[in-house]
This record gives structure tokens, sequence and C-alpha cells, in this order.
């Protein structure tokens, strides 16, 4: 048998429960350990994926070992062991994610970070997995999707499959399962689809749109596609979304509306269109993350907290080209692309917290409290994610002003891509600096300083005009508005604060700093009851927020814990943080699609 061989048993789909044998050949004579990963790449959180481990027992020449566990991830064999050691353990498997494993009767999914035990020393030796097909298991007939490469499997995917090192073992996701295949050719690369989960849905359409998505994110680079094969792995279910990046595969989570109608209109809507987002989102990463990373991350360190301040450029900047290059592909309009950029905008303006922590140190701090948020989390974070696609914008814009038809970020980025990403070289913030200096000069490298690791607001009613992009904002309209769209124009007033109904009355989910609720001496968590004298309801605020002044005054009764409060309330102007963008008539008349935004011509 082969040096470091896994076997998973998939039998227990009722308890879901994968049964793993490790197969160790040469086991480390002074003791062989084990260690599962904390975290799995590109989701920056600890998850302990050890705390699913329910059973574990080693085996030489047929007799038991002791088996030592030094700490929440690490397991010892004895010494001395002369003899191959067979491991076997069991995994809990029922976290349907895309970062996790999920077992049940009908499918099993899993991530090798959460289920493959490493070998302590071992883990630049070649891996292998062999995946056998278990009669009864599931309700159906089923096969197996994965890009791990194949040394011997069925025309269903059943059999072994291996890597050359532990870090690219655990790099390919697995689905097994009933699913629908598709597949689209882009720039010399196969695109294969598989959606699990029952679901109706137009899969001719969503082969062209991913073909029109990968051949403009192939082109962009200027270079051909790291890969020749490509999965994406989507799992259809009642209500969810996600994504993550592999090194030529991705794992999608999204509820089943976001796939395409039969009756899809030529423009997506809203919920298909967010699919094709996270599809051009999880794609780029295959670029921007998974070859140009940050050498924090060269090689990934799985044990432990990576803290780095360029999330904002691998997250952020791939979020502003997500919804670009859709533009790009022709999949969506100049107007749909407006209202997203409006909607992200309104994102961002939403975020007091903008104003206590700069985007480099959001991304620093991703690990312990982007991931781990609470009810005063928007009071004093900002999102790398969102505020780091809007400085990626504001480089963008302001490239494109100082060097109009001969500059953008799309330069920048080619540019990072053929110096590190080609070679997988790991890339500090000083090479980010001397890109946008290359392409920008001192100038830019000022505006870079400024808004990474500055808390002033961008400069987006500028930069945006100056492409004849005008910038509008108003109050939202309700708490539902997500903004990116003219609205009605009808000015509301502000409790500075998130609620939602529960029975009784609302229970606060969120406080703003110096709102009214906050003055009024309310908190998270409190249950308010009633409004001047009336029993609470949703339709009782929206009328007092309509209907009454700036500074009226509004007894409000609740409940922290059991006890029963009595505040004064006075009623604020709605901020306005709710943004719409529309194309000035002079620049639609001088400028041909799709040239405002759009790639460089």
């Amino acid at each position: 048998m082969y040096g470091i061989t896994y076997r998973m048993d998939l039998q227990q789909s009722t308890r879901h429960i994968l049964d793993i044998e490790l197969h160790i050949a040469k086991p480390d004579a002074q003791g062989q350990v084990l260690w599962l990963p904390n975290w799995i790449p590109g989701s920056y959180m600890i998850r302990d994926f050890a705390r699913h481990v329910v059973a574990l027992a080693a085996y030489a020449d047929g007799r038991a070992l002791v088996v030592e566990k030094l700490d929440k991830n690490h397991w010892r064999l004895p010494a001395a062991i002369a003899t191959a050691v067979q491991v076997r353990y069991q995994v809990y498997a029922w976290d349907l994610s895309v970062r996790g494993a999920h077992f049940d009767q009908r499918h099993a999914y899993f991530n090798g970070a959460a289920v493959f035990l490493a070998v302590a020393g071992q883990e630049d030796r070649p891996h292998r997995l062999q995946l056998s097909a278990v009669a009864g298991t599931f309700t159906a007939p089923v096969a197996v999707a994965t890009r791990m490469p194949a040394h011997a499997v069925d025309a269903d995917g059943w059999g072994e499959y291996g890597c050359d090192h532990y870090a690219g073992f655990i790099d390919y996701p697995f689905e097994v399962g009933r699913w629908r295949r598709g597949c689209a050719r882009a720039e010399g690369v196969l695109h294969e689809i598989v959606v699990s989960g029952s679901s109706h849905f137009d899969m001719a359409r969503l082969e062209r749109d991913i073909a029109a998505i990968t051949a403009t994110c192939i082109r962009f680079f200027a270079q051909p596609a790291p890969f020749t094969h490509y999965l994406f792995l989507l799992q259809a279910v009642g209500n969810g979304y996600g994504g993550l990046e592999h090194a030529d595969s991705c794992s999608l989570l999204l509820a089943r509306r976001d796939l395409p109608a039969y009756a899809e209109a030529q423009e997506p809507g809203t919920h298909y269109r967010a699919l094709l987002g996270l599809i051009c989102h999880e794609y780029f990463h295959a670029w921007n993350v998974k070859r140009l990373r940050p050498a924090a991350l060269a090689p990934y360190a799985l044990q432990q907290e990576v803290h780095t301040p360029l999330l904002w450029f691998f997250e952020g900047v791939t979020s502003y080209y997500d919804d670009l290059l859709l533009l790009r592909a022709e999949r969506i309009g100049r107007a749909a692309y407006l209202e997203l950029l409006g909607q992200q905008i309104t994102r961002y303006l939403r975020q007091p917290g903008r104003a206590w922590q700069s985007v480099a140190e959001s991304s620093f701090d991703a690990w312990s409290k982007y991931y781990r948020q609470d009810e005063n989390s928007a009071n004093v974070q900002t999102s790398y994610y969102i505020h780091g696609a809007l400085v990626a914008l504001c480089l963008d814009l302001e490239l494109r002003r100082q060097r109009p038809g001969r500059a953008s970020l799309d330069d920048v980025m080619r540019d990072l891509y053929a110096r590190f990403g080609q070679h997988e070289q790991g890339l500090v913030e000083a090479d980010i600096v001397a890109a946008l200096e290359r392409q920008g000069g001192e100038a830019l490298v000022q505006c870079h300083a400024r808004w990474v690791h500055g808390r002033e607001d961008l400069p987006l009613v500028e930069l945006l005009a100056a492409q004849g992009i005008r910038m509008h904002l108003r109050a939202a309209e309700s708490a539902q508005d997500a903004g990116g769209s003219p609205g009605q124009g009808v000015r509301r007033l502000s409790l500075g604060g998130r609620w939602k109904a529960v029975e009784g009355g609302l229970l606060l989910l969120q406080v703003a700093h110096d709102g009214a609720l906050e003055r009024a001496g309310l908190a998270a968590q409190d249950v308010i009851v009633a409004l001047a004298g009336l029993r609470v309801s949703e339709e009782l605020l929206e009328t007092l927020l309509t209907r009454q002044q700036v500074d009226d005054k509004i007894v409000v009764y609740a409940f922290r814990g059991d006890e029963l409060l009595q505040v004064d309330l006075y009623l604020q102007e709605a901020p306005a943080d709710t943004c719409f963008l529309e194309w000035a008539s002079e620049v639609l008349e001088a400028q041909a699609w799709p040239e405002a935004l759009g790639e460089d011509q």
C-alpha cells in the first residue's frame, strides 16, 4: 500500500459519520504525530475541525496501539513502531456549508481540511485516497465529482485519487451524489458544472453565462489560464449563500431560486444576478488569492491564525471586479451595474465603523472581529469586502483620471500577477505599493496610504463624476431599502438602529452610536413593547417615522431582560446613506458601450 493512503467508507449516512482509515507505511520512530487543520484556506476563522472527530484508534500488526491526545487537534502514536500503522477514525459530517463536510442518504460533500488527518513530517510526500461505493448507503445511484487527480477510477468516479503533497491533497472538495452536469468551454479551458440538490433550472443558460464570464476573466490577465480543466460545484438548497475558492475548482452554496429559470429574461433577475456575481468572484480568486496571495499565506499555516493587513486587496479587489467583469462579459447592462455599485456604496455608508477602523485594520482583525461580530460591530468595524471593493474602485478611477486611456487598475493586477502570481510567490504590501507607483506615480501611492490606512471617507462623488457618473444620496425609505435606485424621495426619520419583530414587541438587534435609541438609553437585546402609549408593531413604527417631526418626543416602554424601562426618545432626521448612481446624459451621447467603466480599449 502507498506511503500515505486514506480509505473513506461511506456507509453510516443516517448517523452522518465518515469512516476513514489512514495507512502510514513508515511512521516516525520517535512517535508519529497526527494533526488536523484548524481552518480552511479562503475562510479566515478558526473552525476547530478536530471537534468533529468522534473516535480514533490505531493498529500495527493487528494489535491496538495507545494513542495520546496532545491538544485539541494533535494525536501521537507510540515510539519505536517498525511496521506500517493503520489509524481508523470517524468524522461527524453535518455542516452544510462550503467549508466542512456534510453526509446523509442523498449525498456526501467534504473538504480535505475538515476530514483528512495530516501525518506530521510527511506532509510533502504523495497522498492517496481510495473511495469506494457502498451498497445501500444512498437512496439512489450516485457518482463522484472532484478535480483531485484520478489514478484509477470507474465511469462514476469511484476509485483512487491522489496528490503530490498534503497541501494540494486538501485543496479539492468532493461531491458524491446525484447531480446535473453541464460544461462550458472558454479560452482553451473546459469548465465542468455540477449542480446538486433537487432543482429545475435552465442549464443551457447557465453554461452560456459561465462561458462568457470565464472567457472574460481569463482574458483579463492576458495570459493562458493556469489550468485546463475547472470545476464549479454548486449545492442548491432552500436558503443559502456562500462560496470558497480552490486552485482549479470552487464550491458554491446557493438557494434554488438563484438558478436561472427557463423563462429568465436576457437581463438576469436579482437572484440569478447574485449567483453570477458569486461565480465570477470565486473564479477570479483562482488568480487573486490562489496564485497571487499574501506572503503570510504562502504556504498556509493551518494550525493557527495568520494575520495580514492585505485581505482588503485579495477579497476587496475581487469584490470590485466580480460585478465589473459581469458588465464586461455583457451578462448585465450598465444600468444593472450602476444599481449594484450603488448598493455597494450604500452598504459602505451604513458602516459607521469606517470612521473607527481602517480597511487595513479590518483585514488584520478578520480572525477575531469580522467573523465574530456582535451587536456593536457595525459601530466600530468596517468590512474589508465592501470597503476594500470601494478602495479598488477609487484606485481604478484615480488612475483613469490621471492617465486616461493609458492605465487602470487592470494594469496593476496584470503587473502583480506576472511578477508574483505566475510563480505563486507571496507578496507584501510594499509590492502592491510598487505596482501602483509604476502605473500612477507617487500621487497614487499617497492615495493608497490615505484610503487603505486612513479613516477618512472615500472621495466617491468626485471620482465618479470624473467618469461621467452622478452620485445621489437620500434617506432610506424602509428598513429593507438596499439603495441602488432613485426611490420616491420621502423624507424619513430615524431611530438609529436595527430591529426585528418578535412575540410581544420589537427586539433591538443593533443600536447606532449617538442615534436616538442610544441617546434614550436603550441597548441591543432590549424589547420595545409600546410607543407613544400604543402597543408596538412594525406598522406603527413605520407610521411614526413618516408622520412625526425631528426632535418630537416619544415615550418608549421596553423590557431589558425581565425589567420594564420607560424612556423618552427624541426622533432624529434619517441620514442620507442610500446611494443611487446615474450616467450623465452627455456621457451617454459621447461614449459608446462599454468604455465608460469597461475594459480599456
